[in-house]
């Protein structure tokens, strides 16, 4: 193999690799960011996270010794969230499902997804919205149920009773 080659070569494979290393890198940064900002929120409230997700635009870090769920979205501080889970008296998934025709076959699909928090008055604390079709980020509304699952059970299992 000759130097043009390689030079050629060595090159290409810089070319394609470079913006795959700068999404990466950048993706690197926004998470260490949020992560940042979450522990933030969380040692003014004197709080230690013990689980802390990411998804899109919605970012939660949960203290399960203090029972406290910190909800941050799209990155704003200044409208961060925390719920005392001592107040909370229920917790569910609301979907709701727009159907639609795919020729002589009827299909349901889901176009927003939330954790819907109600007080012990059964007054709505907040809700949390994993998916919506029409606002977030397009991922598939399946993977964000999961999610949304995932923290409803955690959440159901720090409710006080």
């Amino acid at each position: 193999m000759d130097i043009n080659s390689l030079s050629i070569g060595l090159l290409l494979f810089a070319v394609f690799m470079f913006p795959i290393a700068y999404i990466l890198f950048n993706q690197k940064a926004k998470e260490n960011k949020i992560k940042k900002d979450l522990v933030q929120i969380a040692s003014k409230n004197h709080l230690k996270l013990d689980k802390m997700e990411s998804f899109g635009h919605l970012s939660l870090g949960f203290d399960s010794i203090h029972k406290k769920l910190i909800i941050l979205e799209f990155g704003d501080l200044d409208k961060a969230q925390v719920l005392d889970l001592k107040e909370v008296s229920q917790v569910r998934i609301a979907r709701t499902l727009e159907t639609g025709f795919s020729g002589n076959i009827k299909k349901d699909r889901m176009v927003h997804i939330a954790l819907e928090l109600a007080g012990k008055k059964q007054d709505k604390l907040a809700e949390i919205c994993f998916y919506d079709e029409d606002d977030y980020d397009s991922t598939d509304a399946d993977i964000r149920l999961n999610e949304a699952k995932k923290w409803d059970e955690l959440l159901q299992k720090n409710l006080a009773v």
